[in-house]
């Protein structure tokens, strides 16, 4: 009975083949057991305080660090950061005052958006309205206080007409002349 271990390669052993088959099944396990506790022991992979933390865009970020972070108009500050339980948390904050044209239009304000909306600003949400113009519908048309909608000349020289008055009712003219003839 002969057992060959490589020393320049210790996993690896071999059993002579003249041996029965009993023997050589208690030989090779034997020699599984030889060949384990001569393989090289690798140590557990040791955690530093350095490596705990959060994985974010592609890249590492330590346990309670800032990732990004910014501040709006309004002042208020917003980011992303990598928590002390290794969870990436976005943060951000409520707006209290709304931006407009570049304009900073605090809580409670009103404007007049370019459109002619009458705007509220609520924390930070523009609350709009359209305000109705003055003036008068006619015909699926839009006529302005004191406006002529149509005109016209009778026969007699009489003027008749449609009219948007100023203050917003529509007025319609007639006369009426008696031709001699």
């Amino acid at each position: 009975m002969t057992i060959h271990m490589f020393r320049n390669q210790p996993r690896h052993c071999l059993v002579s083949q003249a041996l029965s088959k009993p023997t050589m099944r208690v030989l090779l396990l034997l020699s599984l057991v030889v060949c384990s506790w001569s393989a090289p022991r690798q140590r557990p992979q040791q955690v530093t305080p350095s490596q705990i933390g959060c994985q974010y865009g592609g890249n590492f970020y330590p346990a309670g660090s800032t990732i990004s972070e910014g501040t709006d108009q309004c002042g208020c500050t917003y980011g992303t950061y990598c928590d002390e339980d290794y969870g990436v948390i976005h943060g951000d904050c409520f707006q209290h005052c709304c931006v407009y044209e570049g304009n900073v239009i605090d809580h409670g304000d009103s404007y007049t958006d370019s459109s002619g909306r009458q705007c509220l600003c609520e924390f930070g949400q523009a609350l709009c309205i359209v305000v109705p113009k003055p003036g008068c519908q006619y015909g699926g048309s839009f006529y302005p206080l004191g406006s002529t909608i149509s005109e016209g000349t009778d026969q007699c020289g009489c003027t008749y007409g449609t009219y948007c008055t100023q203050d917003g009712h529509i007025v319609t003219t007639n006369c009426s002349c008696i031709l001699s003839g």
